[in-house]
Parts: C-alpha cells; sequence; structure tokens
C-alpha cells in the first residue's frame, strides 16, 4: 500500500499541465483572480459548502491536489480547503522537467529536509516564504535549537530555557530573512525561550526523498516522505536510507508524504546556500 501512495505521489509531482490550467501540481502557488474582492474557501468540494475563511483578491493558496470537479484542494495560511478553481491561476513554480541527483546530492537534500520533518515544522498546513509570519520561523528556530542543543539548556522543576543567540542564524540559513525573535510561542524573556515541556521532546520523522523536478530561476521541487515519527534516529544514520529501506525499518511507524520547493541559488553541491520557499506536509 505504502509503495502504491508514493507511486501515485511521484506521478502526480511529474504530470505536466495544460497550457491554460488554473489547476496546478501539488506544491504549486495559486494566485486569487478574476473576483472582485475574495473568493471563499469551503470546508468540502461543494458551493454550499461550510465557509472556513475569505481570500481576499491576489490572495496566495498552495496547492495540494489534483482539482475535484471544479474546485481545487488548498491551502491558506495554514487553513485547507476547497476554492472554485475558475478563480485561481498558478503562479509559482512552473512547470518543471524530472531530476535525477546523484547519491551525495540525494544525501544533502534528505539532511536539508530533515531538519524541517524533524520539527513537525508546517503542521497539517502548508508554508509558503511569501506568507510566512514571524512566529513561524522562530518557533521553528527555537525547537532546532532545543532538539539540537537539548543538554544546553536549563532545565527547572517546571520549565526549561534555552538561550536564543542563535535564532536570527538559524532563520537566515533556512529561509535568508530576518524576524522579529520575539514573536514566539515560547515565553520569552530576556534573550531566552522558555519550555514546559520538562520530559523530553517527541521527534518527527526523517525525510528521505522520492522524486525531484528542476525549475526555473535555480528552484527545485522535492517529493519526500516522512519516516520514524516518535522514534529514536540519527539524522547521519539515515540520511543514506534508500525508500524501501527506510520503509522496512520503520513500518510501525506513522508515515507522512510531503512536497517541497528550494532555492539552490546556483549552487547544487553547497546545501549551506539553499533555502526552503514553499513546503507541505500532508496528514
Amino acid at each position: 500500500m505504502m509503495k502504491m501512495m508514493r507511486m501515485l505521489l511521484c506521478l502526480l509531482f511529474l504530470l505536466p499541465l495544460s497550457a491554460a490550467a488554473d489547476t496546478g501540481n501539488a506544491g504549486d502557488i495559486g494566485i486569487v483572480s478574476n473576483v472582485n474582492e475574495y473568493v471563499t474557501l469551503r470546508e468540502i468540494p461543494k458551493r454550499k459548502g461550510m465557509e472556513l475563511e475569505r481570500i481576499p483578491l491576489g490572495g496566495k493558496v498552495v496547492y495540494l491536489s489534483e482539482p475535484e470537479g471544479d474546485f481545487s484542494e488548498v491551502s491558506y495560511k495554514g487553513t485547507i480547503g476547497y476554492v472554485l478553481s475558475e478563480y485561481l491561476t498558478r503562479r509559482m513554480p512552473e512547470n518543471g522537467t524530472a531530476f535525477t541527483p546523484d547519491n551525495a546530492m540525494t544525501i544533502r537534500l534528505n539532511l536539508f529536509l530533515t531538519a524541517f520533518t524533524g520539527q513537525w515544522f508546517g503542521g497539517n498546513g502548508a508554508f509558503t516564504l511569501e506568507e510566512y509570519r514571524d512566529r513561524e520561523l522562530v518557533d521553528f528556530a527555537v525547537d532546532t535549537l532545543f532538539s539540537r542543543a537539548a543538554e544546553a539548556g536549563e532545565w527547572g522543576e517546571y520549565n526549561t530555557r534555552i538561550d536564543g543567540q542563535e535564532i536570527p542564524q538559524i532563520v537566515d540559513r533556512y529561509f535568508g530573512v530576518s524576524v522579529n525573535i520575539q514573536d514566539t510561542r515560547y515565553h520569552y524573556s530576556k534573550g531566552y525561550y522558555y519550555s514546559q515541556e520538562t520530559g523530553g521532546r517527541s521527534t518527527g520523522g526523517f525525510a528521505i526523498i522520492d522524486g525531484a523536478e528542476k525549475l526555473e530561476n535555480g528552484l527545485y521541487r522535492i517529493a519526500f516522505t516522512a519516516y520514524g515519527a516518535g522514534e529514536y534516529w540519527k539524522p547521519e544514520a539515515v540520511c543514506t536510507l534508500s525508500p524501501s529501506r527506510a520503509e522496512s525499518m520503520y513500518k510501525d511507524a506513522h508515515y507522512r508524504h510531503g512536497m517541497a520547493v528550494i532555492n539552490m541559488n546556483g549552487s547544487e553541491e553547497n546545501e549551506a546556500d539553499w533555502k526552503l520557499i514553499s513546503y507541505i506536509l500532508y496528514p
């Protein structure tokens, strides 16, 4: 079953679009158009479906799947629902060409994406850098610090804290933007971030890529699967696994499929130059 799902995902991922299509591949950006003020995001793909949000003219969504009848499944600022396809225009990224990374690049991609899957980044929604909020990026950086340097945290009876001086560098490393470091779900005080999770943290899964597509302007779209959520693993130990090996080793753990667009800035060899543009981790 899992192999069939991966095959279907990769086929969808590489499916060409028609010239006039306003539907788009999973991971594409859609722009609300052909309306006076807004389009309605509905809970189900029906015109009388419950209204979830009103997306204004020019608003951006992320496509999550192929269209269902007249509707497209999309994510808008973390809310998943359905929008009439006729009111969306696909903008970015454009169609690309299938790309097969070599073994070294595959490992680099696995490690890069694991930085996000391991922190449960994105939850059940979708992320696009054009619509980012400081809180999302600061929280990702704080989670990364807690995960990477748990031994450096200062543990108390009711909470733990960690020095946040590296937050700007982490955000710049993965996204290439600056943020308000105090905009966070954590309690922030005098350079420290406080968490009440004193009993340890449950890890998200590690990422293994399933397919890649080369877009224009240095962008790459990557299909991946996250394995081993909730289990103990080391990135350097699992990043070399093939999809079939990862599946067999972590068959009892929940897995999730995902899609990401990465700007490699002209450098396939140096992941330090890579920046995340958009990201989906499917429920």
